[in-house]
């Protein structure tokens, strides 16, 4: 047994430990996740004015401070008691902003954080086994993803075309929030009862123009298909199979033009959707399309036992056709991204938030009261530093992640989870593909698919709330009564681009906060063990892979465990927050600090 830890995964948001247990055939046999800061928001806000906690959380994550923003105000929308009388024109503007975060951290992931993995030199040396077709496949992939300042074997690599493209879109992306939230990161628009800033004709025309150039590149990078085509043939398909043969139909059109000249480039229609989409599945590339090979990433990061994971989804992007309000607990059905639970066979629940606990059995927290609720939840670090040591095992406590549960069960969070909830035909379609080939519905291929198709279905109903749903005119915001904070509570429950968040709030009897809890997607997916024992959902997605790239085919390295790159990357962690302390001396703690 070798133990294999990769400490920092890097390419991520935040301080992520992934430690693993590997067998002598390179299979992994027990995996710890450890979130290496402590996230000290929940005290902070303590005693605060309630208003405050809307700007205060966007210092959570410095790559989706929208969507904490977002979260927060919800919760406040809530306690102040005007959830259903926020205008219809502030929730679409509230879409838009989380739209366009949304898009521009998937495509941060997809380009600058996880696709630089695929230019990892394991691959050449599988590839280079396949003669001319395996070269011109690695060629691609070098030549598409690999990312500034790189070198293979002491040896510069050009930066990929992709990679180096998707930047000044990230920037764009990032202008055209700007523009209508006064600045990101840390937005000042969003504020309980609606927003604060309302957008005129000319920002609705930059916006489009952002947009537009947006679109651009996508067309020239992403999908080689007209985008119009590929709604309406997945997004819209009548069902899941259509959706999955229409891809499979256009993959077998590209195939049959590309094998026997070895032309897997843009010219000859290969974009990069389409090119992961034919050559990251083993059923899909090797069984369906007849390829000689693929990188086989439905083949790791799946899940062993259904009955120990579930998919959540809170919901997200208000259904702005109901007109002014919302429901705070999101039922099913309610926003255009449906709230909703799917088992680990697939199997549909209706979602009740009333069902989530949080569990710190195996973190460096005090355990005193057990699972709690978040609107009861407790956030006591430990503060002495002997107690705090990542390498006791998974019998130990060792992260500062709490394990947050449904009914008990682990469940990933994300665009798998989401698009699964709201039964989005493509990937509907491949996860019971999957499902009835024995292979796990969840993998490190259809997180990375779900991820490109929400970003493609975000990126359609974008231009509608943009110029059809928003009206300059109309009202953004009702008054809030500052008294009805007094003794009363408040729920946010949102959809970050990396999956469910919540935001809980109590006030006292003086209208300040008396508690504030948030648990994060990354809560979720990088779970540790809960009091039970039961791994979270990286844990367990780690547990059964093999560790090298295409199924260990070349043999174990353990130097170079490219499939927990995969693998923890997939989930798009983000472990970041932007004040954190932790005090190695052990003698300023407990301590007060003021957040400026």
């Amino acid at each position: 047994m070798v133990n294999v830890t990769v400490n920092p995964l890097t390419r991520i948001e935040g301080h992520l430990s992934v430690d693993t247990d590997v067998d002598a055939n390179g299979v992994i046999t027990d995996s710890r996740s450890s979130c290496l800061i402590f996230r000290g928001f929940e005290r902070i806000l303590q005693k605060q004015d309630p208003r405050d906690a809307a700007l205060l959380t966007q210092r959570i994550c410095g790559v989706c401070p929208i969507s904490h923003g977002l979260a927060s105000t919800n919760a406040l929308d809530d306690l102040y008691g005007v959830a259903d009388q926020v205008p219809k024109d502030a929730l679409v503007m509230r879409n838009i902003f989380q739209g366009l975060n949304t898009i521009a951290s998937h495509a941060t992931h997809i380009y600058v954080l996880w696709g630089p993995d695929l230019a990892n030199p394991a691959y050449r040396n599988v590839l280079a086994t396949l003669g001319d077709t395996g070269n011109a496949v690695w060629k691609e992939m070098v030549g598409r993803f690999a990312p500034i300042s790189y070198k293979i074997d002491g040896q510069s690599v050009p930066v990929g075309s992709s990679y180096i493209a998707a930047i000044p879109e990230k920037k764009r992306l990032q202008e055209a929030i700007a523009l209508i939230a006064g600045r990101m990161p840390g937005s000042v628009s969003p504020y309980p009862g609606g927003y604060t800033y309302k957008a005129n004709v000319g920002d609705i025309v930059k916006l489009s123009s952002y947009y537009l150039q947006v679109m651009d590149f996508v067309s020239k990078y992403t999908l080689q298909v007209p985008f119009d085509a590929w709604i309406a043939n997945t997004y819209k398909a009548s069902s899941p199979q259509k959706a999955v043969s229409f891809v499979v139909e256009h993959l077998k059109g590209l195939v049959d033009k590309s094998l026997t000249s070895n032309d897997f480039s843009r010219e000859a229609g290969w974009g990069d959707a389409e090119f992961y989409a034919a050559f990251g599945s083993e059923l899909v590339g090797e069984t369906l399309l007849g390829l000689p090979a693929s990188l086989k990433h439905d083949k790791i990061g799946g899940y062993s036992d259904p009955s120990k994971i579930a998919f959540l989804a809170y919901g997200g992007f208000y259904n702005t056709e109901n007109g002014d309000g919302y429901d705070p607990t999101s039922p099913e059905g309610d926003r255009f991204q449906t709230s909703g639970i799917v088992t680990g066979k697939l199997e549909y629940q209706k979602f009740d938030s009333s069902k989530i606990t949080e569990s710190v059995a195996h973190s460096f927290y005090d355990d005193s009261k057990g699972d709690l609720h978040p609107t009861v939840g407790e956030t006591i670090p430990f503060t002495d530093p002997a107690k705090i040591d990542y390498t006791g095992g998974s019998d130990s406590k060792y992260t500062w992640d709490k394990a947050p549960r449904y009914e008990g069960i682990p469940c990933e969070v994300g665009p798998l989870s989401r698009m699964l909830a709201m039964k989005e035909p493509l990937v509907t379609g491949l996860a019971l593909a999957f499902n009835e080939k024995g292979y796990s519905a969840a993998n490190v291929y259809t997180r990375m698919m779900a991820r490109i198709q929400e970003t493609v279905i975000i990126a359609n109903e974008l231009l509608k709330w943009v110029t059809v749903d928003y009206d300059p005119n109309g009202k953004i915001s009702v008054p809030i009564d500052l008294s009805a904070a007094k003794n009363s509570q408040g729920m946010g429950l949102w959809e970050a681009p990396r999956g469910a968040l919540g935001h809980w709030i109590s006030a006292g009897s003086d209208g300040k906060v008396a508690n504030y809890q948030a648990i994060v997607p990354s809560s979720w997916n990088m779970s540790p063990r809960d009091a039970a024992g039961v791994p979270g959902p990286l844990e367990q997605s780690l547990i059964g892979s093999k560790i090298n790239a295409v199924g260990n085919i070349l043999g174990v390295d353990y130097s170079n465990p490219v499939s927990i790159f995969h693998i923890g990357r997939s989930y798009d962690p983000c472990i970041s927050c932007a004040v954190h302390t932790i005090d190695l001396t052990g003698k300023n703690a407990p301590n007060t600090l003021r957040i400026v």
